[in-house]
């Protein structure tokens, strides 16, 4: 396993626990009756609502890295 490889699974499972997080504090917002029974009031409507807003530049991020690693690997393959 490669640098770059080790990189892009670093990235991945970074990005797929944020779009998680990013998704249950979307629903912490909408939905915060449920949300705070389900965590007995661990998380509330104004934490998923800071919890929701602080991850936007994270997800952006990962993405964009996510992104330009499978296209590295990629021309990376082809040229092989």
């Amino acid at each position: 396993m490669t640098k770059l490889e080790l990189l892009r699974g670093v990235v991945h499972w970074s990005l797929t626990a944020v779009i998680a997080i990013y998704i249950i504090s979307g629903f912490g917002i909408t939905e915060f009756r449920i949300v705070e029974a389900w965590t007995f009031g661990l998380i509330t409507k104004n934490l998923s609502f800071i919890v929701h807003n602080i991850l936007t530049v994270p997800f952006i991020v990962l993405l964009i890295r996510h992104i330009s690693l499978a296209l590295t690997l990629k021309s990376r393959a082809a040229r092989k």
